[in-house]
């Protein structure tokens, strides 16, 4: 089995406060960028395999899907799955465009919409205008393209619908099993998430509640940290391409994982 370690880190521009000795007599001046922008880090911290770091806007449901596929990927030996692995990757990194045209073509068209908010004003006539209100808006939003609880859905259909359309859960048989060790996220608990564990071939391992000092990789999060502090972030690409380097030379400069290892594995291997 290769034994990976899963979690996430958020990383900004904002500098961090922390109190400084300065030289007498000089004053100190701070170059920060005045723009704000933030990226999320999900890192597979692999004890025995290939670690892997996927940046995201966010750590909802799709995103972590796509962490679990790169992770799958990077630990795969068959060159036609790795090739397929790859295309599915690319096939559910769709652009906000793509989503919104999926969107458009699956929303009711002008007539239908027209009718509902007809029957709508006809069955609530003797409410007040607010109720009334509040009820069309729901149908408005639920039509939206702003709509973030329907962009997931469609995320989250097509990444399943690609992993079962390619009979990745088969082929999966013949490569190594991957046992992810993570915290006890709501996302991470998810059916959609379990699903797609269960297609790679993942077994998701769950830490106790309220434990993020029994994952090492939280070590790797505050180091990187650290160092990515020295720098101006000129821009948010700069800081993605930062992280990346900096995680992967984190890894490098110590093996956090170690004791964590000879403590824990052979207790329960």
């Amino acid at each position: 089995d290769i034994i990976v370690l899963f979690d996430e880190a958020s990383f900004q521009n904002e500098p961090y406060t922390q109190k400084s000795l300065y030289k007498k007599g000089t004053k100190h001046t701070q170059i920060v960028n005045p723009y704000k922008f933030k990226i999320n880090a999900t890192g597979s911290l692999a004890i025995n395999g290939n670690s892997t770091i996927t940046i995201t806007n966010s750590s909802t449901a799709p995103e972590i899907a796509i962490a679990l596929l790169e992770l799958r990927c990077a630990n795969t030996k068959n060159e036609n799955t790795i090739k397929l692995l790859n295309k599915i990757l690319n096939d559910v990194n769709l652009s906000d465009n793509e989503i919104d045209e999926i969107l458009m073509e699956n929303n009711e068209n002008n007539e239908v919409f027209t009718k509902k908010i007809l029957k709508t004003l006809e069955k609530y006539k003797d409410n007040t205008t607010s109720t009334i209100a509040r009820i069309i808006g729901k149908h408005c939003n639920r039509e939206s393209l702003n709509n973030v609880k329907k962009r997931r859905e469609i995320r989250r259909k097509i990444t399943l619908n690609f992993l079962e359309k390619e009979n990745i859960i088969t082929k999966m048989q013949t490569e190594q099993r991957i046992c992810l060790i993570l915290d006890n996220y709501s996302v991470h608990k998810s059916a959609f998430i379990k699903k797609i564990a269960l297609n790679l071939n993942i077994v998701l391992i769950y830490l106790p509640p309220y434990s993020p000092h029994l994952n090492p990789i939280e070590q790797i999060w505050r180091q990187m940290k650290r160092e990515i502090k020295h720098y101006y972030l000129e821009s948010k690409e700069f800081l993605q391409e930062l992280t990346i380097n900096t995680y992967f030379e984190s890894i490098l400069d110590t093996k956090v994982y170690d004791k964590w290892f000879e403590t824990y594995i052979p207790k329960v291997w």
